[in-house]
């Protein structure tokens, strides 16, 4: 089984079991639809089930089954949550999640390889591509510059463009 990894536990809250979360979605109905959760610990995934989800500012306040107190948290501390790669929504055909973007090859319009997908940034204007390669590019996530996003075979054409760089 794949997993994603969804947030990290930042904080106990309270003494009954409550961690603050540091979720990387805005979606909450999402983190609410979760079923399970898993956290890796000694090298194993374990699964935690979610009793109890809320917004707290920012962050999230989640408490799991069978783990009602400080002490019983506190192994999780400071831990990435993860969700089984099966249980993500669905997307739009033209939606994709960062991690199937990671470590894409890029190649611009002549098939040639530019480099590989690093991060992708969130910006208020829109979503941008940091490709790593003999220079580093960015690109925007947007149809004017991506051609054809490929992820059975792990590629990304794009339109190069000398301002890019």
């Amino acid at each position: 089984m794949k997993y994603v990894s969804i947030g990290q536990v930042v904080s106990a809250h309270g003494i009954q079991g409550d961690l603050r979360f540091s979720y990387y979605s805005e979606s909450e109905a999402n983190l609410k639809r979760y079923g399970t959760l898993y956290a890796e610990v000694d090298g194993n995934k374990i699964e935690l089930k979610p009793v109890s989800v809320r917004r707290q500012k920012k962050l999230f306040l989640i408490r799991f089954k069978g783990l009602e107190s400080i002490e019983k948290v506190s192994f999780l501390l400071k831990k990435e949550l993860f969700v089984a790669e099966a249980d993500l929504p669905e997307l739009d055909g033209d939606e994709y999640y960062d991690f199937q973007l990671m470590g894409m090859t890029v190649v611009n319009e002549e098939g040639e390889e530019i480099g590989r997908v690093d991060e992708v940034l969130h910006t208020k204007g829109g979503d941008i591509l940091s490709i790593g390669g003999k220079t580093s590019l960015l690109v925007p996530l947007h149809e004017d510059f991506i051609l054809h996003i490929d992820t059975a075979n792990a590629r990304i054409a794009v339109r190069e463009r000398p301002f890019l760089g």
